[in-house]
């Protein structure tokens, strides 16, 4: 059960940095005349951004596991597993289809005019957000096995 509550906090943290980001990116457009959206608590539960919270508890799941299973476990191998494949999602599969579906919003605007309602957008995540949502998860862990005690 610790591992789980490592996990959540490795998500918790990597949505508020992406919180945080919108918050100053909202008040740096604010200041500079540029539209941006409102932070709310919604912000919170957003999909998509910097970091990437899906990779951020894969990755505190892996490092929990392998600091308290060894690296070289089977468990470990799962863990590495199903890490790749959430980032290889995030990057490979809804990114292109996030793209897809502004594309088709936009077309879909441009023939049916204003009253067609947009088709919902699953966000993907860029290399970047990818890498962010890495370090956060690998950092929480880290502290959370070998400085908290937890374990």
């Amino acid at each position: 059960m610790r591992i789980f509550f490592v996990c959540l906090i490795a998500w918790f943290i990597a949505q508020l940095i992406k919180v945080i980001i919108n918050l100053v990116k909202y008040y740096n457009g604010k200041r500079k005349g540029i539209a941006r959206n409102k932070v709310t608590l919604s912000t919170l539960f957003k999909l998509g951004g910097m970091p990437s919270s899906h990779t951020a508890t894969v990755i505190a799941l892996c490092g929990c596991i392998g600091l308290r299973n060894g690296f070289d476990s089977d468990i470990f191998a799962a863990c590495g597993v199903f890490a790749f494949i959430v980032m290889f999602d995030a990057f490979k599969v809804r990114l292109p289809i996030s793209r897809l579906t502004d594309a088709f919003n936009r077309l879909q605007g441009k023939v049916c005019g204003n009253e067609a309602k947009d088709v919902k957008k699953v966000e993907g995540h860029t290399i970047p957000e990818i890498i962010g949502g890495f370090i956060v998860g690998l950092c929480v862990s880290i502290v959370m096995v070998k400085f908290s005690g937890l374990f």
